[in-house]
């Protein structure tokens, strides 16, 4: 039995087609992405605590509401618990304000949706414009805030990367996204994630990959924890990169 706060991480797409019911006809690529992150989830501890995080606004969320009406899909809908004392704690160490909604921000619905009900979550979104330190920190903040608690957790961050990597991408094909996604994945890989400085806020941003942030949180919470990421697959079905990584 392991004596670690945060016990496990992952980083899997926060794309709506994964959803069950939502991707319907996205083909074999879609499919065994989806595959891929059902094994990553299941295979992820049991912990107290399960702390969501994606882009957005410096906000942690008090209620977990999922609704992907937005999208056309009302049938779609979980309510999550959340951990009112881990959301206490992270919000006095970051001095993120705490907000009430009732639905949770696309990417951390999706990931929720994704990661099932075992256990009451943190939401968090963190801003993509922050720098690699400020966010790699934000990730220790996250061990600091459990260990305070008292609380055992895992982490699961949005691992979307660029959105433009050909031309039935979403933004089209972006110069160099190509190459942006080759050295993210690198980085792990290689077990040199603090390179992903190198590769935002601003680059991040150029090629449209909305997981740049949540993976810096991740390096930063991997890292304080001495937890190890294993990236299990990268594929980009419809000219979007995903990454899906886990680690014990």
């Amino acid at each position: 039995m392991t004596d670690r706060t945060l016990r496990g991480a992952a980083s899997i797409p926060s794309a709506p087609l994964l959803v069950e019911g939502v991707g319907v006809g996205g083909g074999a690529g879609v499919q065994e992405l989806r595959d891929s992150v059902h094994r990553v989830i299941e295979r992820l501890p049991a912990t107290d605590v399960t702390v969501l995080v994606a882009a957005g606004q410096s906000v942690l969320h008090d209620t977990a509401e999922i609704n992907l009406a937005g999208l056309g899909y009302p049938h779609i809908t979980r309510t999550l618990a959340p951990c009112p004392e881990a959301i206490a704690v992270l919000s006095r160490v970051t001095q993120y304000p705490r907000v009430r909604r009732p639905r949770l921000p696309l990417d951390l619905a999706v990931l929720g949706l994704l990661a099932g009900d075992t256990a009451p979550v943190v939401a968090l979104e963190v801003p993509a414009s922050a720098e690699f330190a400020v966010l790699s920190a934000l990730g220790t903040s996250v061990v600091q805030a459990l260990e305070e608690a008292e609380l055992t957790g895992t982490m699961i961050v949005a691992g979307d990367l660029s959105a433009g990597l050909d031309g039935s991408a979403p933004l089209a094909q972006r110069p160099g996204a190509r190459e942006w996604d080759a050295r993210v994945v690198a980085s792990f890989t290689s077990d040199a994630s603090a390179r992903l400085e190198e590769l935002g806020p601003a680059a991040a941003a150029e090629v449209g990959a909305r997981g740049w942030a949540a993976l810096c949180v991740l390096h930063g919470a991997a890292a304080s924890a001495d937890l190890q990421l294993h990236v299990r697959r990268y594929t980009a079905p419809r000219g979007v990169g995903y990454l899906v990584m886990s680690g014990k």
